[in-house]
């Protein structure tokens, strides 16, 4: 299996959508599913692994590269509030497990597929005076301490609201990953609210400087907005930040109607959305966030749209790039560097990112941006 930083290096990586969403719009049964836990969602990883499989088997039919962990919530802090703190090791571990049992069902047809271990932001930040930040670290690094024993490619901090929340989730697994002896990459995604700032007021830069201090190759983007909104601050990263870029959104901006939460985009305008990330920004990563899911016997989901335009414009690019000495020389260079600690695979993706961003994808004008 190829290291996951390794992987990035080379193409633009296909992550699943909304895990959590997915489970309750199933009008589960409080008492046999949730076994009285009610929104609980990763109690469901032992009550109906069954049904985490087939979430995750529906994204991977889609054409998925990676799934995310049915873990976001699985901190001992946030599981606490169940009475399950005590099981958060475990409960972490299993939903790793389920994801792997998941994604070895299509071993069959050789292509690298990826587990990333799923940390949410919980339920109280230490920004806003609700917890102490080293019992915050501590959780954390239980709930990654999990996920690494259950053998994830990649931990992901997503949906971070709260800088010194994002400190601690990765000082936390940097620990259990230290712990475990292994170089699982940690990545980071933040959520900017339509205000334009995280919750408790930074603005995407003053997040990419956080971020970077933490030695973190990965920053992105997920949930509270669409695509439209993140847009924006995606082509800040694009322009600013020197390592791997995610894009993970809703299906649009949320609207009440009738009553209910909806989102607006349908799959065809989303992927048109996703290919511009990758094409304009030089997004490494991309998927989706809220009501964002497979659909099974329906047109491709956006994720597969992007992917399949986004693989025959990479495609294009390297036909043209590969004729030339300095691009030859390139990836020579990135061959080498992507063969040794988690440190040198880090300053491969680095590089690699650089060369796309000029051979491929170079930045747009205000004019020539495409406009969606």
């Amino acid at each position: 299996m190829a290291h996951f930083l390794d992987y990035l290096a080379d193409r633009v990586v296909l992550c699943d959508g909304a895990m959590g969403t997915q489970v309750q719009a199933r009008n589960l049964d409080v008492e046999r599913d949730f076994l009285g836990l009610e929104n609980c969602t990763e109690i469901v990883c032992e009550s109906r692994p069954d049904l985490v499989r087939a979430i995750h088997r529906g994204y991977l039919e889609a054409g998925c590269d990676a799934v995310q962990t049915n873990s976001f919530g699985g901190s001992p802090i946030t599981l606490g509030e169940f009475g399950l703190a005590d099981r958060a090791f475990a409960l972490n571990r299993l939903a790793a497990e389920l994801a792997q049992e998941a994604v070895a069902e299509f071993a069959h047809d050789g292509r690298a597929r990826f587990v990333l271990g799923a940390v949410g932001p919980g339920t109280r930040l230490p920004s806003l005076g609700h917890i102490a930040y080293q019992p915050l670290e501590d959780a954390l690094a239980v709930q990654c301490a999990g996920l690494i024993s259950g053998e994830v490619d990649a931990i992901i901090i997503e949906t971070c609201q709260d800088p010194l929340q994002i400190k601690a989730a990765v000082n936390g697994a940097k620990r259990a990953r230290e712990d475990a002896h292994k170089d699982t990459p940690i990545l980071v995604q933040v959520t900017i609210e339509t205000t334009g700032t995280l919750l408790v007021g930074a603005d995407i830069a003053a997040a990419a400087t956080i971020i970077g201090a933490l030695d973190v190759p990965m920053i992105g983007l997920n949930c509270a907005t669409g695509p439209r909104e993140m847009a924006e601050h995606v082509k800040w990263l694009g322009e600013s930040w020197p390592e791997l870029i995610s894009v993970q959104p809703n299906a649009g901006l949320p609207e009440l109607v009738g009553g209910r939460t909806h989102y607006p985009l349908g799959p065809a305008e989303l992927a048109q959305w996703l290919e511009r990330f990758v094409l304009e920004d030089g997004v490494n990563m991309i998927g989706g966030c809220c009501e964002c899911a497979s659909r099974s016997g329906r047109p491709p989901s956006p994720r597969s749209t992007a992917r399949s335009r986004c693989a025959r414009r990479t495609r294009t690019c390297r036909s043209a790039s590969a004729a030339t000495p300095m691009a030859r020389a390139s990836s020579a260079g990135c061959r080498s560097k992507a063969t040794g600690t988690a440190a040198s695979r880090w300053g491969a993706s680095r590089s690699r990112k650089a060369r796309t961003r000029s051979i491929c994808a170079p930045p747009l004008s205000g004019a020539t941006r495409s406009p969606i």
